[in-house]
């Protein structure tokens, strides 16, 4: 179809990668930054197209991830709903909107003194290691002990309030990974510099780390549910976003969004050592599985049920998309064909989302999509292009594109708003 309808500013506008407009701007703003998910999306932003629909009413999120959006919303005294395909994303998102009352707040720090004095006990239950792989090379011996008897405490801790103790968990899992020697450095999580298999065993400063550690992290926890959340009302549904109708119950006014990238980034991975220590995930089976059910997922299963994706017949599939894959598929004999295949479903998957989420909203309302383009070999993938295009096949009136900032990756790369007007 013609891209007419579709205003694209240059690739080449943003030079600079603006920081301030990635998770790192979230740390220190209470709920906000409780948890870190290495792509999500800045509160700034979100704070900046929300000034701009002062009107709004019903805000959606359609991709919720760590809930940056609809705490936002609920912040400025919207109504705001998100929905996500993780259930881990999900308890975290309600959490955060959770209103804690002064009972509440007063049984934070005094669980917490008890639980770290019974982890620091040589002879304290270990909770059971979960199916990470290659479990050693998170945690040094000395730390992967007081991270079992920690959340061995809590769970056998018995709490006032269930709020409480998830509290205690978004703690737990702060100070799991803040023992660990993963790093948040690159585009996805990675690892630090190897260690040694001795390393901590001999460390004799590893309980008051440990300690101090835990005792930052529960402040951290405490402080932000100190604060409260908002004057309006939001929630995050489980939920498959190429299906919103089933799920919606309200139109929607304005919806902001970060859906995954066509970037084989998979949001499981990321996520895996908090979700296998509270026990979202078992094994990998289960992982994959999760994973292929998630939008661009690539994880266990998922790549092998990729590499024989075939497109349906009632996708939007415009010529120039139908090329683009097959210079991908043709761009290297051994994996072209599978990485132009996790092209096409990601896209597959995105059109069914967007003819969804256009017949949920209100007429005359607005849809901002914050993504990213993406590049395999030396194919350029014009996600916001394809974005653009599938707004207006699925009844937008208009779209506008606007380059954010460049990523911190390939020079090519940058992320965008693609904004559609029903």
């Amino acid at each position: 179809m013609s891209v007419s309808g579709t205003q694209l500013m240059p690739v080449s506008a943003p030079r600079r990668r603006r920081s301030e407009l990635t998770f790192k701007h979230n740390t220190l703003l209470g709920r906000h930054g409780w948890l870190r998910l290495t792509p999500a999306y800045s509160v700034r932003l979100v704070q900046q197209l929300l000034d701009e629909h002062d009107a709004a009413k019903n805000v959606v999120d359609p991709f919720s991830g760590t809930g940056t959006t609809t705490l936002c919303a609920v912040e400025r005294g919207h109504r705001a709903v998100s929905f996500d395909i993780n259930p881990f994303l999900v308890w975290l998102g309600n959490l955060k909107l959770r209103r804690f009352d002064d009972r509440e707040l007063a049984e934070i720090g005094h669980a917490a003194g008890s639980i770290l004095a019974q982890s620091m006990n040589g002879d304290a239950e270990q909770a059971p290691l979960p199916a990470l792989s290659n479990i050693r090379r998170w945690w040094n011996p000395a730390d992967l002990v007081f991270v079992r008897r920690l959340l061995a405490a809590i769970r056998s801790h018995s709490f006032h309030s269930d709020g409480v103790r998830d509290l205690l968990l978004v703690s737990f899992c702060r100070t799991m990974i803040g023992l660990s020697n993963a790093a948040f450095n690159h585009q996805s999580m990675s690892f630090k510099e190897a260690k040694t298999p001795q390393a901590g065993l001999f460390d004799d400063n590893a309980e008051e780390r440990q300690r101090i550690q835990f005792q930052k992290d529960v402040a951290v926890v405490e402080a932000g549910a100190g604060q409260e959340p908002g004057p309006g009302q939001g929630r995050v549904v489980l939920a498959d976003s190429r299906n919103l109708p089933a799920a919606f119950a309200d139109a929607g006014d304005l919806l902001i969004t970060s859906p995954p990238y066509p970037n084989r980034m998979s949001y499981i991975r990321e996520l895996r050592p908090y979700m296998y220590w509270l026990g979202f995930l078992e094994d990998k089976r289960q992982a994959g599985e999760l994973d292929w059910l998630a939008i661009g997922g690539t994880w266990g299963v998922a790549t092998s049920r990729v590499a024989s994706w075939k497109k349906a017949d009632d996708v939007f599939f415009p010529d120039y998309f139908a090329s683009m894959l097959s210079r991908i598929e043709n761009a290297a004999a051994s994996s072209g064909r599978v990485l132009s295949r996790y092209v096409g479903k990601y896209f597959e998957d995105i059109w069914r989302h967007v003819s969804a989420a256009v017949h949920t909203m209100h007429r005359g309302a607005e849809l901002h999509y914050i993504v990213g383009n993406s590049k395999f070999y030396d194919v350029l993938v014009p996600t916001e292009r394809i974005y653009g295009d599938m707004l207006l096949e699925a009844g937008a009136r208009s779209v506008q594109i606007n380059a954010l900032r460049k990523r911190n990756s390939k020079k090519e790369l940058v992320e965008f708003d693609v904004v559609a007007r029903l």
